[in-house]
């Protein structure tokens, strides 16, 4: 199996000691980042491997492996996933309908600080900017932006920030083509964004520092905010090499919706012409399971993506699931088909106006007229409501 996500090797390592899965032993190829994960995915497709890869939620990522013939319907091997919201196998199902893989994960991204640099949670956008003018004076950057990486700025960046600062009615809208980007209240949301840059809030030069220097600089307590997902608070992070006594505190982007994002982040699929399908199945059958959710939240400390009920002694897992649950934007943009089915994307599209956003080329109307301007070119559902 090949996978980005260092932080399952326990899990796997355990599941193969205790023999949970009678007669088969995963063995775990992991490529840190999702570009590594990638290119060793296409290099080795060629040479028929490998059985099982992790996939990233979104028919965007799916649709290559599809095209190739190294991806197919989880069905296919009669994989019962009655145990899985619709939400979770939203992440799953490609553009043709079909659900790709078995979710094991649910995440959640918002505002992640530092405990020992923010005492108090600011509980609105004035109580937000105060904050970061206090900060500001100390010397400490407010808010750390990492503005180099394309999969940070579109994934985490931007979706925080619409659950924060938009509105569960758009973001239900756009999906289906019945509100727009020239909207004012995405528009108005990005010129906040902006404003903090322009006064002093961010790192002064985000285009030039990417996930790990943002990472780094709220470790080392130097930056006091990251938009970030509940992945950096897990135990496998690397933030906790920097500090082991570091604690993480995560609120949404407190504006007038004060939503979290949450999603299905990850999900198990296979390669059809493997011809290990007995063991294939195997190994998706055990991760629809209540044991394999117990352990997951045991092991990786983290939120399963299945519905089953488990015990969990964690602060932060019960928490983030709770917000998930209860605070989580209901429209998920990144992860619609009807967004995502030209070139460029809205995923491309958003990554680059936010880089010329930050480089200071373009303004939030722009960056948005420039959005809806690509996607009403390509058929997008609401081209005749948004036109230009």
């Amino acid at each position: 199996m090949y996978t980005w996500r260092i932080q399952d090797q326990d899990l796997f390592e355990y599941i193969n000691e205790n023999n949970l899965i009678p007669g088969v032993t995963i063995n775990a190829n992991v490529y840190p980042g999702a570009d590594e994960h990638e290119t060793k995915l296409r290099i080795d497709f060629q040479t028929n491997r490998p059985d099982l890869y992790h996939a990233k939620a979104g028919t965007a990522w799916i649709q290559p492996w599809i095209d190739a013939g190294v991806a197919a319907p989880v069905s296919d091997l009669d994989i019962d996933l009655s145990d899985f919201s619709d939400a979770a196998l939203f992440g799953a199902t490609a553009a043709d309908g079909d659900v790709y893989g078995v979710p094991f994960v649910m995440q959640m991204q918002s505002i992640l600080y530092n405990k020992a640099v923010v005492e108090k949670e600011p509980k609105n956008l004035a109580e937000l900017e105060a904050l970061f003018e206090e900060l500001k004076g100390q010397g400490i950057t407010p808010l750390h932006v990492d503005g180099r990486d394309g999969w940070y700025l579109n994934q985490v960046l931007h979706e925080a920030v619409l659950a924060g600062m938009t509105s569960d009615d758009w973001a239900q809208k756009v999906v289906v083509g019945e509100a727009c980007f020239t909207d004012d209240v995405y528009v108005d949301a990005w010129e906040t964004f902006k404003s903090w840059q322009d006064k002093g809030y961010m790192n002064p030069t985000p285009l030039a520092d990417d996930y790990g220097a943002m990472r780094t600089g709220v470790a080392l307590g130097t930056s006091a905010m990251m938009i970030d997902g509940i992945w950096s608070a897990t135990p496998a992070s690397p933030m906790f090499e920097i500090d082991p006594s570091l604690e993480l505190g995560y609120m949404a982007v407190p504006g007038e919706n004060n939503k979290v994002y949450g999603f299905m982040d990850g999900y198990i699929t296979y390669n059809p012409n493997s011809e290990k399908q007995d063991a294939i199945k195997k190994v998706l059958e055990f991760y629809t399971t209540q044991e394999f959710a117990q352990l997951f939240a045991e092991k990786v400390e983290a939120i399963p993506a299945s519905s089953h009920t488990i015990s969990v002694d964690n602060d932060r897992v019960n928490t983030a699931a709770s917000l998930i649950g209860t605070n989580a934007l209901p429209g998920l943009p990144f992860f619609t088909p009807e967004l995502n089915s030209g070139e460029p994307t809205y995923q491309q599209l958003t990554a680059a106006g936010l880089q010329e956003l930050l480089g200071g080329k373009t303004t939030a109307r722009e960056m948005a007229e420039k959005i809806q301007k690509t996607l009403n070119s390509q058929g997008y559902i609401g081209a005749e409501n948004c036109a230009m």
